[in-house]
């Protein structure tokens, strides 16, 4: 994994020492993602020049440096990411004809864009990758991201130029400018804590949407027609493709073909010539993917898990139990508070834009133990988007058609009844019935549900269940985009397929990627191999999700890796006690940044709705942790980048 950067057009035709310059100014932002080596490719005259920081994983020689290029110089790469199947493809170019002199799989790669086709070849490979190739001979720079947006890749045409870059800032040193705020796309943020792809939080900038690419066609001065969008993969066409061709056996058989499919995926993924381990939390889909790295490994696999010292939120316990059962060497470190909120204010420098998922912070202090002791991590994501996790998953199974036949304006009023109850008397309530929730308490919970309570149809509830607020905050009464909702019948499985384009794209990828390579750590996850997607989606529903319960047949396949009393527990989140830390500790942090004076100079936000629902969070009348703490991390992001 590294970072990857680059210009065509008008910038790119300067000085070779003038583009040099401005490559290794971007890459200076990229250090983190690379810190094995960087390199540039350049050309006097040509109207493209690459950029490349190194986190060298399979072949560590000199050789395997990039930007990679022929020996012509008429085939350039530049590329981020990790193709596991590199060996295969190498032997299917060898037969055609093509001759090797490294090991790596960056070869692999342009050749196999000289033989098939940038397109093709991303079709064709496994893996995770975002590149930029140079055909000289065709006078295109194509800019290619993997099926599921596992790598980041920005861009943006200005001025004659297309840059692009591996993260935001890196891209904003190229231009020299940070764009003015896009509203629309800060509404959508401030909704579900992320930003919706392809759009950014920057006018005019721009990532290549998961399975996309970008074709630029090369001249001294690059016009909008220049500039062809592309699609290689689609996850919703491939989903519905799968349920064309239905599994047809019993539940376990599905359990076997799962394991045989993840497994080859898992193998697949530990292929490295750097220490490899994993993120262990405990729950099924990290143990499970733990437990199958364990069972193709000689020795025992490093695993990592993180604890809070406050034994409400604390689950490492779980997670030692699952390493020592499979004979892991396992590194637990326990937090206290004071470590989890040190990290709070580098959260805008360690996402390069507003990213608001709370499980940021553990995720980014795992990474960090991880780093210490390998350079590639797997995890078990994705778990929940392929085989019906989430409870939103399960209880629109339960009750949406039955709650639909319910007038809306009852609805309405015994949501509004629930919310006039304070959070903390819910707490009680649930402590008082033995209830245990990591994730928030009763409350939290309860005030969710009542918030959505008159949904109007499946669109709405979606809607609903994946934004923390239906208030418009930015200025001018701008409203946040809708998410995609894939028309699919049924509600459980157009959720599953709309997190899967949404959800998992613009948060969970997200946040791995940025919190464990801001340590230069890499990580792999093996749920998002196409057989594993296109078997996962071949399943009968009743083997995902049912009865109440979800992921069915994970559960059952690590039932028979594991003890079933390990993962007999309820499903709970990995983050801090955000609700009770806004209250207390990152109180004058949040005052200061939720300031009305600020607020009016930085004309951004509605000053009144904001200092209403701080108001109401604050004295605990109501829960509006995350409608607080995405506003939070905008306010931290404008500081960190316009110093205001």
């Amino acid at each position: 994994m590294c970072g990857i950067t680059g210009i065509a057009g008008q910038l790119a035709v300067q000085p070779v020492d003038e583009v040099v310059r401005l490559l290794e100014h971007s890459l200076d932002a990229l250090r983190h993602r690379g810190p094995d080596g960087q390199g540039t490719w350049t050309a006097p005259g040509v109207p493209v020049a690459l950029g490349h920081r190194r986190l060298a994983i399979i072949d560590l020689s000199s050789a395997a440096a990039q930007p990679m290029a022929t020996e012509d110089g008429a085939h350039v790469l530049t590329y981020n990411g990790e193709v596991y199947d590199h060996r295969a493809v190498r032997t299917e170019l060898e037969r055609r004809g093509h001759r090797f002199t490294t090991s790596s799989d960056t070869e692999v790669l342009l050749t196999a864009c000289r033989a098939w086709g940038p397109l093709e070849t991303a079709r064709r490979v496994h893996g995770m990758f975002a590149f930029a190739y140079a055909d000289r001979q065709r006078g295109r720079l194509w800019l290619v991201r993997d099926r599921f947006g596992e790598k980041p890749l920005y861009w943006t045409h200005t001025g004659g130029t297309v840059a692009f870059a591996s993260e935001l800032p890196a891209l904003t040193a190229l231009t020299g400018t940070l764009p003015d705020v896009d509203r629309g796309s800060l509404a959508t943020f401030l909704a579900r804590g992320a930003m919706a792809q392809p759009a950014t939080i920057c006018q005019g900038v721009h990532q290549v949407p998961p399975g996309g690419a970008v074709c630029v066609e090369l001249s001294d001065r690059v016009t909008a027609g220049d500039v062809t969008h592309h699609v290689h993969w689609d996850a919703v066409g491939e989903a519905l493709h799968a349920r064309m061709s239905p599994f047809q056996g019993s539940l376990d058989d599905a359990v076997e073909a799962v394991h045989a499919t993840l497994r080859a995926s898992v193998q697949a993924a530990t292929v490295a010539d750097r220490p490899v381990g994993a993120f262990l939390s405990g729950g099924i889909d990290s143990s499970l993917v733990t437990a199958l790295m364990q069972e193709a490994s000689d020795l025992p696999v490093r695993t990592f898990t993180i604890g809070f010292d406050d034994p409400r939120y604390d689950e490492s316990g779980y997670a030692a139990a699952v390493a020592a059962e499979l004979g892991t060497k396992h590194t637990a470190v326990t937090l206290s508070a004071d470590d989890v909120l040190a990290v709070v204010p580098q959260l805008a420098a360690l996402y390069g834009e507003p990213f608001a998922d709370p499980s940021q912070l553990p995720t980014h202090l795992v990474a960090r133990v991880a780093q210490a002791d390998v350079t590639v991590a797997l995890s078990g994501d994705a778990g929940d988007e392929l085989f019906g996790g989430y409870n939103r998953h399960i209880t629109s199974q339960r009750l949406y058609r039955p709650l639909s036949r319910v007038p809306g304006a009852a609805r309405r009023l015994a949501g509004r009844t629930a919310l006039r109850v304070r959070p903390d008397v819910w707490d009680a309530v649930g402590h008082a019935a033995g209830m245990r929730s990591p994730g928030g308490g009763l409350g939290a919970r309860v005030h969710k549900v009542a918030a959505i309570a008159d949904f109007t149809d499946v669109a709405d509830l979606y809607t609903r269940l994946v934004s923390s607020t239906g208030r418009r905050f930015v200025l001018g009464d701008v409203a946040p985009a809708a998410p995609r909702l894939p028309a699919v019948d049924g509600p459980v499985e157009a959720f599953m397929l709309a997190d899967t384009i949404g959800y998992l794209a613009d948060d969970i990828l997200v946040k791995v990627d940025r919190a464990a390579m801001a340590t230069s750590l890499e990580t792999r996850v093996p749920m998002l191999d196409p057989a594993v997607y296109r078997l996962a989606w071949s399943l009968p529903l009743e083997h995902k999700v049912a009865g109440g319960l979800g992921k069915l047949v994970l559960r059952r396949l690590v039932d028979t890796l594991l003890p079933p009393e390990l993962m007999a527990r309820p499903k709970s989140g990995f983050g801090p006690p955000l609700a009770d830390w806004l209250r207390g500790p990152l109180r004058p942090w949040a005052e200061d940044l939720l300031d009305a004076g600020l607020l009016r100079r930085q004309g951004f936000l509605d000053v009144e709705q904001v200092r209403t629902v701080w108001a109401s969070h604050s004295s605990g009348r109501r829960n509006h942790t995350t409608e607080v703490w995405n506003l939070l991390v905008f306010q931290s992001w404008l500081a960190e980048t316009r110093g205001s």
